[in-house]
């Protein structure tokens, strides 16, 4: 059966390929021209990522159905090399190197052939460079039929491969490995600026834009969550807990009653929008120096850095949290069957919170924050060895504006590795098997495809709003604070960062104030501290900051 299933997808293919141009699917955005008549003929190469459990054959089958859209609507045939994810960074290293050795040595030929002409006194002006035949060529297939014949890639050629990390994408733009597409988001792909969120787009700008990220939601809400039933019980309402501080006498008052069922606060919280620096961009680890981000906050105007132990809101948060667990009323977070909690902070989506809101109060308290990570783990670049920029670009178009395309991309050929839910119609899919498998991230806009099995693509409309109204990260693509004069303080202040949360962590409720003091006290005498927080000290992470925001922005 499946090989019935195979042979009659592989003649779909040939037999589509044969009526390119015939009929187009409009996404709605301007584009080259996309009659194929009058375009040549081009192969391009696509190197990706996928999951170990995907198969050689599941790889071909995507990649036919893959070109029965892209030959019709663009001419354009697509190589695709899905690589097992744990070899992916180190096949596509080897394969840049490869090519551009490759080129290299085209070069060193062509320019030796040009020296021997020259010397030649061959007066001709034939052209070395690499021309597309404008003539579309066809061929005669075996069913008697005219088909476009594509052109293999060349070993000279690599078009569009993923990227993840901002260290590979730095790296890949730096060697000329990557191209700029800059004019290709002002020119026939601007569409993407209306389908990627702003945000993705502005942060990944520095020198030049030499990816496209893959547009998903990015960051999770924390929520503030109080107990209606206990608040209606002990008499509250919610102009007395309308905060975290706020709600302290709410919680002190459920934890003195010593319900079995009832943790006062569900877990450890700290202030909100809290974003530590350390030697990497979105550090978790509690630091000396940090930036509270505030409603306020924007990507362009972040909050500074400064001293964590000067923040007014940080200290109150702290000592509120220290009260409340000698009372013995923080929990750790989890509940046992049959609990519930008066007060938490949880970090969710958007529609895991909505578990919650028959039994609790919510509001937010802090807004999604943008990671470095978020935007630059999964991008899609164009090789300065592309066959053509404009047309490699016209394909990542197309996978972040629609979803046929996108679809076939993460789940595989329907009919074979997935089919729609015979119950929903095209609402929702089924999979049929594990012989295809992709990480959704991974494929392009995930808005434009179904989330999973049994969601409908609106389980999406939710998230539509998400990444506007996150902040990013005030630390996103932050260069390397370490110079000659500064490295052995830095080293010092990670040192400290260890050393002084573990005084705080291990301080009482009534030590707590002494055990600040004492601190700031010592901190004020440290030479690497004070250089690092000083914003007139050119070697400071605070001046560091402040002037690269200003350089680039």
């Amino acid at each position: 059966m499946i090989k019935k299933i195979i042979c009659g997808i592989i003649v779909f293919v040939i037999i589509m390929s044969a009526l390119v141009g015939c009929s187009e699917e409009k996404t709605g955005e301007e584009t080259a021209d996309t009659e194929t008549s009058t375009r040549t003929a081009m192969t391009l190469s696509l190197w990706m990522p996928t999951d170990d459990s995907t198969t050689e054959e599941a790889k071909k089958l995507v990649e036919n159905a893959i070109n029965v859209l892209t030959q019709a609507k663009y001419n354009t045939a697509i190589e695709l090399h899905l690589i097992p994810r744990s070899e992916y960074q180190e096949t596509i290293d080897a394969k840049l190197e490869e090519v551009d050795k490759a080129n290299v040595e085209k070069q060193a030929a062509e320019e030796a052939r040009r020296r021997e002409l020259k010397n030649q006194k061959n007066n001709s002006t034939q052209s070395t460079e690499e021309t597309e035949d404008t003539a579309v060529e066809t061929v005669i297939n075996e069913y008697g039929i005219s088909v476009t014949s594509y052109p293999e890639v060349s070993p000279t050629q690599l078009d569009i491969f993923f990227v993840s990390g901002f260290d590979k994408y730095s790296e890949y733009a730096y060697s000329n490995m990557s191209q700029s597409v800059d004019s290709e988001l002002s020119g026939t792909s601007k569409i993407l600026r209306s389908y990627i969120y702003p945000t993705f787009i502005n942060a990944i700008y520095d020198f030049g834009t030499f990816a496209i990220p893959n547009n998903h939601p990015a960051g999770k809400y924390q929520y503030f969550l109080v107990n209606k039933s206990l608040m209606e019980e002990y008499d509250y309402n919610l102009k007395e807990v309308t905060s975290l501080l706020r709600s302290k006498n709410f919680i002190i008052d459920v934890g003195n009653h010593h319900l079995d069922d009832v943790v006062p606060l569900l877990g450890p919280v700290d202030s909100s929008g809290m974003v530590y620096w350390g030697t990497s961009a979105g550090s978790e680890e509690w630091s000396l120096i940090s930036a509270q981000i505030t409603d306020q906050s924007t990507y362009k105007e972040p909050t500074p850095p400064s001293a964590t132990l000067d923040n007014a809101v940080y200290i109150n948060t702290l000592k509120f949290m220290k009260e409340l667990e000698s009372y013995g009323y923080v929990g750790d977070g989890t509940l046992k069957e049959g609990q519930r909690f008066a007060v938490g902070v949880i970090t969710a989506d958007e529609e895991t919170i909505k578990e919650y809101e028959d039994d609790y109060y919510i509001s937010v308290y802090a807004k999604p924050v943008i990671s470095e990570d978020d935007i630059y783990n999964s991008m899609f670049a164009v090789c300065q060895y592309s066959k053509s920029l404009s047309r490699s670009m016209e394909i990542i178009t197309y996978l972040n504006t629609e979803t046929e395309l996108r679809t076939i991309l993460q789940y595989g050929v329907e009919g074979v590795h997935w089919k729609y839910d015979e119950e929903t119609g095209n609402t929702t899919i089924k999979i049929l098997n594990d012989d295809y498998k992709m990480d959704i991230n991974e494929t392009g806009n995930v808005f434009m495809t179904y989330p999973g099995e049994d969601m409908p693509l609106e389980y999406w409309e939710t998230y539509k709003e998400h990444n506007v109204n996150a902040v990013s990260s005030p630390f996103m693509k932050m260069p390397s604070y370490i110079d000659d004069e500064n490295e052995e303080a830095i080293e010092e202040l990670l040192k400290l960062n260890k050393e002084v949360k573990a005084r705080i962590d291990a301080a009482s409720f009534s030590e707590l104030n002494s055990v600040i003091s004492e601190i700031k006290q010592e901190l004020a005498d440290n030479e690497a501290y004070n250089m690092l927080i000083d914003e007139e000290n050119e070697h400071s992470i605070v001046y560091k900051y402040v002037e690269w925001q200003e350089s680039t922005y």
